[in-house]
Formats: structure tokens, sequence, C-alpha cells
């Protein structure tokens, strides 16, 4: 039997496939719906999220603690974050702004911001 030679890029393709789709699955121990069907989220900035040197190469990121609505409507933190991409160059959030974030090409994009005040 012959063995298969795996290049550094096939690698790194198989790498950010599997990262992809641990996070469209929450890691394979998520009891909700797949997360390809939730495209939008909810939450607040764990840290401070600077605004993009370059919309196109140089973006800020934070990680933001999603919440969701519980069964009598309230908001409540879900105990799961995500990694937000800022690719706005005049907007940047702080510890606590609240912000909506959307999946798009690839990455979950600040899409709006809330700030704390």
């Amino acid at each position: 039997m012959s063995g298969y030679l795996v290049s550094p890029q096939l690698l790194s393709q198989i790498q950010q496939t599997v990262r992809h789709y641990l996070n469209l699955y929450g890691g394979g121990n998520s009891t909700q719906l797949p997360r390809q069907q939730q495209i939008d989220v909810s939450g607040k900035l764990a840290g401070n999220l600077a605004k993009a040197t370059s919309f196109s190469t140089a973006p800020g990121t934070a990680t933001v603690d999603v919440w969701q609505k519980d069964t009598s409507g309230n908001m409540i933190d879900t105990g799961r974050t995500i990694l937000v991409v800022n690719r706005m160059e005049h907007i940047e959030g702080f510890t606590g702004d609240i912000v909506y974030c959307r999946w798009m090409d690839g990455e979950w994009r600040l899409v709006s911001l809330d700030c704390g005040g």
C-alpha cells in the first residue's frame, strides 16, 4: 500500500475546513441548531475592538460574549463566544458595548455597535 504525501498547502486547507465546521456546529457538542442557520448574533464585547486601519488588510478583532433570548423573552449570556472582525475604519468599541454581528465571507463581521456610554 502506498502512502499519500500531504503538502503544507493541503494541510492548511484541511485545517481551515475543520475550523470552519467546528465553528458552524459548536465543536460537535452543541444542542442548538447548527450555527450555519443562525447567521446573525448579538452580544457584548469582552474586550476593546479597534477600528480597522485598512478595510482590506488590517481589520480590528475582539471577542464577543453571545447573548440570546431565554424562554421568558429576556436576553441572557449564552456562555458562547465568537471572534468578531471589524473592517470599519471609523468605528471602534469598548468592553461591554453591545454589538450585532453577521457571518459573511468566512468571518463574524461587525454590522453595528451600540456604545455603552
